[in-house]
């Protein structure tokens, strides 16, 4: 039998009008390897019925309710049996040879903790930016700031039974928690230079939806405030913003803005996969 090197969780919750755009983008990158976990918190739309047209790609499928995105997570990776874990948004789209390019990397790697980069498209899938970085910034995260894509992000199975679950009590940073989570731990990142999935902006999105507005709610406020708090509560807002200054220099240095600048005038407005 082979090895599972990576299991891809998707949550899902009434997601009937972005579903099968994202269940193609699986059937696409669909290979040995890799197990695909569906998750869904008893959606009272059509997901579930366009999901069993896909059971296929499916190593294990779920359905009823749930606390919420934390806990769909949790039961996800439960049951996965990949030595690695990440997810995959229901409205999201996974990048085009991506799964390929990572399971190369994680078959060799000895690294617990890894990190690709990531594309933001409107709700037609046309490419609006391109966010491209380099490794662990390790200046940077002593003064309070982690560069790390929620999107794309990989831990291994192992780290995830070490540090316990995603907090079912986080609606909106439970990622941006987990990963302090690992730092605090010690852990640094390696990046994957791919383009793993595209997260998709869109006004009905949770999070999404606040990059298209640049307002945040309150509930997401108050996540960030309680993550400063448990992380980093010595630094100040005068270091905040020299590890910003820092974090910026790095990505001059390793040209991750100028390459994603040059990714974005390249690709935008292009349909993404």
């Amino acid at each position: 039998m082979n090895e599972i090197i990576l299991s891809v969780v998707i949550p899902t919750y009434n997601s009937d009008k972005y579903i099968q755009e994202c269940l193609d983008s699986v059937a696409n990158e669909s290979q040995e390897g890799v197990e695909f976990i569906l998750i869904d918190g008893g959606s009272q739309d059509n997901t579930m019925k366009i999901c069993q047209s896909y059971s296929h790609l499916f190593a294990y499928m779920l359905s009823e309710p749930d606390r919420g995105q934390s806990d769909a997570f949790n039961k996800g990776f439960k049951k996965a049996k990949g030595r690695y874990l990440t997810w995959l948004n229901s409205d999201d789209l996974l990048g085009s040879g991506s799964i390929g390019l990572v399971l190369k990397v994680l078959r060799k790697s000895q690294k617990q903790w890894l990190t690709a980069n990531c594309v933001h498209t409107d709700e037609d899938a046309k490419i609006l930016r391109c966010c491209r970085s380099g490794g662990f910034e390790t200046l940077a995260v002593k003064h309070g700031i982690l560069n790390v894509f929620g999107p794309s992000t990989i831990f291994s199975k192992k780290l995830y039974e070490e540090l316990g679950d995603i907090d079912v009590d986080f609606h909106y940073c439970m990622d941006t928690e987990y990963w302090w989570r690992i730092a605090s731990a010690g852990y640094d990142y390696k990046r994957i230079n791919v383009y793993l999935w595209a997260l998709r902006l869109h006004s009905e999105a949770k999070t999404a939806s606040s990059l298209l507005s640049n307002e945040f709610p309150e509930g997401m406020r108050t996540e960030g405030k309680t993550i400063a708090k448990k992380y980093f509560s010595e630094v100040n807002s005068k270091e905040r913003r020299f590890g910003l200054l820092l974090a910026r220099c790095y990505r001059l240095l390793n040209l991750s803005y100028l390459l994603s600048k040059w990714d974005t005038l390249r690709l935008k407005g292009k349909r993404f996969n």
